[in-house]
């Protein structure tokens, strides 16, 4: 049976009859459930889209597509306005290639250039050697990163182990040609001695929340008659800054929506130990950022991206400066999706750590990493870019990280069970998957 009402003699019913309370109850549900039909309409309008040609819908059943390469390779065809336009959710497991570590990053100085090595030792804190140090201002010790002061990237930090040394090495610093500041060397591992003349810092602070105690490297191993590491570093940022070590305290790392109980700690890394990332992810950002640059289209517009200096996408990975970078997937932004890895040596190194634990090459990877503006400083020049890659990533990888969903995400934290060696060519197997939007 169907009952019409109208709004007219709803109202002349209430205001006419002795019964009003009845009356206005009944107008009242009838305008709820109109509402109610309404928003159900418009949201299924919104949803009855098929999928675009070429992808096919997600395990989880929420219309989202499925990302492997092979159905998503002509999806910028055409203009880039919606080649994103639905939330891609990877099935999981998904078939995947030879994965094996490409690339092995240290930045010894936060915010310095890194450096690419075959082989590294890592502990849970992270590589040996990585973010040991940072920069901080005098006054306030705030840690300065490349964010605020882009320059930073052309500070050139280099590793130089030495066994017979009490130091176990040096740490060589060296800087621009053109900025007229000389190359200084600090001991890698101080002794007890030297660090007892060097003054303790135990408010090194890290985006006005994390506390870092750190010890302001007070000396070089040039001789007595070489300025200090701070004093040259202060002509080179032209303020009073400190050269600071990290000091004995642990600093903690944060915990995420998936580990509300991580009980992790780390160097002068912005939250966590190890930072992953793929070719294959850095691959589909070149992908799209060339896209961009050559869509001139009102709809694909960019403010400030160069179309000729990014025509051919080149976005270099040390940009989003990771500790591991990984290749073989064959699939853009695998890495979103394993909650658990471990990694196996090969050949003869894999004899040689065969007493290794499992455990100690296992790497949870416990968040996305949402990227600031750092990626867009061009670490060859130390210039900021007005759009790239920070503006890009916006269009299409936004919304990946629960905490943080205006960020966009490149990349994903990581910690580890315990210590080891971790070298270029070494396999990785993939011991649990993360359902959803990933880690």
């Amino acid at each position: 049976m169907l009952v019409s009402f109208s709004l007219h003699e709803l109202w002349h019913v209430r205001l006419g009859s002795p019964d009003t309370s009845l009356a206005w109850t009944v107008s009242v549900l009838v305008l709820s459930l109109a509402g109610l039909l309404w928003s159900l309409a418009r949201r299924s309008r919104g949803r009855a889209k098929p999928p675009q040609p070429g992808k096919t819908v997600g395990a989880n059943g929420n219309g989202a597509a499925v990302c492997p390469p092979e159905q998503l390779k002509d999806d910028l065809k055409g203009g880039v306005v919606n080649s994103y336009a639905l939330e891609r959710e990877l099935t999981v497991p998904f078939e995947l290639g030879d994965v094996r570590v490409a690339k092995i990053l240290v930045h010894p100085i936060k915010s310095c250039r890194g450096t690419s090595l075959q082989e590294a030792r890592y502990t849970p804190e992270g590589l040996e050697n990585d973010r040991k140090w940072c920069i901080i201002e005098a006054e306030t010790h705030t840690i300065i990163t490349a964010r605020e002061v882009a320059k930073m990237v052309l500070i050139t930090p280099r590793v130089e182990a030495d066994a017979t040394s009490p130091h176990g090495g040096k740490l060589v610093i060296s800087f621009p040609e053109d900025s007229d500041c000389e190359t200084f060397s600090v001991p890698l591992y101080p002794t007890e001695g030297l660090l007892a003349d060097w003054p303790i810092i135990e408010d090194c602070t890290m985006f006005g929340t994390y506390l870092v105690e750190g010890y302001v490297v007070s000396s070089t191993l040039d001789g007595p008659d070489a300025r200090t590491p701070s004093e040259v570093l202060s002509d080179y940022f032209g303020r009073a800054v400190y050269l600071v070590m990290k000091g004995p305290r642990a600093r903690a790392c944060p915990p995420t929506d998936a580990f509300p109980e991580l009980q992790e700690t780390a160097m002068f890394q912005d939250c966590y130990p190890f930072l992953v990332a793929s070719e294959e992810s850095v691959g589909e950002v070149r992908r799209v950022v060339s896209a961009y640059a050559q869509d001139e289209s009102a709809q694909a517009h960019i403010g400030g991206i160069d179309r000729v200096r990014w025509r051919d996408g080149g976005v270099e990975i040390e940009r989003f400066r990771p500790n591991i970078v990984f290749k073989g997937s064959g699939v853009p932004f695998a890495e979103d999706m394993w909650r658990r890895i471990q990694i196996h040596p090969t050949g003869e190194s894999g004899e040689q750590d065969a007493v290794l634990g499992g455990e100690t090459r296992t790497f949870t990877l416990v968040s996305k990493c949402t990227r600031c503006l750092l990626p867009n400083v061009d670490t060859t020049t130390g210039t900021r870019d007005a759009a790239v890659p920070y503006k890009v990533l916006l269009k299409f990888r936004r919304n990946k990280d629960p905490a943080r969903k205006h960020k966009p995400c490149f990349g994903c934290n990581a910690v580890v069970g315990g210590a080891g060696i971790i070298r270029v060519g070494d396999g990785v197997e993939v011991l649990e998957w993360a359902g959803g939007v990933g880690v």
